[in-house]
């Protein structure tokens, strides 16, 4: 059984095709789902789990339960420190939160100057990226760090890997192969800017098809 707000798995961040057809894949396996509707409540007897109560009334037996409903950095116990705290320790595009303090890994939030925006990434492949800038600067370069944003998803059969950024709003073109051939690529886009790339089956084309992202994740150069 799998519950979720969405109206497809995983669609607010791969979008509606590929969410639609991880939805079709689920089923297809026998998962029931219950989606756009949220979990309200448990249900237990002697201290264990017996079920699940949603928002629509219904109720559903379960022996075990998995949550996911996000995660917030803990940065309560910098308060008070000086650094400037939202998301996280909010830092420059250098990863620098103040004049000698660094931050990286799940806690910081740093300016990507090649999006123009606030970000702060929780994997493994961004706390090893960004350590080596900071590393980096504190050696005395002047290093942004400007990474493409990387996911992989192994679902049954189905191998997928992301790179940049997707989601529900972009728009999305298939490149390569076919969905109904079940491998393809597709290329995500926002007002014509190439913000994502997604391989389903298809992970050595994917990683080909990633440079057309250098563009959308470089910092502009000043004109001379």
């Amino acid at each position: 059984m799998l519950a979720g707000l969405g109206d497809a798995v995983m669609g607010d961040h791969l979008g509606g095709l590929v969410g639609g057809m991880l939805t079709r894949l689920h089923a297809g396996r026998g998962v029931r789902l219950r989606l756009g509707v949220a979990a309200q409540a448990l249900t237990g007897e002697d201290g264990r789990v017996t079920g699940v109560r949603l928002a629509s009334g219904e109720w559903l037996p379960a022996a075990a339960v998995v949550v996911a409903t996000g995660s917030r950095p803990a940065v309560g116990w910098l308060a008070g420190s000086g650094l400037t705290l939202g998301d996280g320790v909010e830092c420059d595009a250098r990863c620098r939160a103040a004049d000698g303090v660094y931050a990286l890994g799940d806690m910081a939030s740093w300016q990507h100057e090649g999006l123009g925006r606030r970000l702060r990434l929780e994997n493994r492949t961004n706390a090893v990226e960004q350590a080596q800038v900071v590393a980096a600067n504190l050696l005395g370069e002047d290093r942004p760090y400007v990474p493409v944003p990387y996911l992989w998803t192994d679902q049954y059969d189905v191998k997928i890997q992301a790179h940049g950024f997707l989601g529900r709003d972009a728009h999305v073109d298939v490149v390569e192969g076919a969905p109904e051939e079940n491998r393809f690529v597709a290329r995500y886009s926002v007002g014509g800017r190439v913000t994502g790339v997604l391989g389903w089956n298809m992970a050595k084309a994917a990683r080909l098809h990633r440079r057309s992202l250098t563009e959308a994740f470089t910092p502009e150069k000043p004109h001379a």
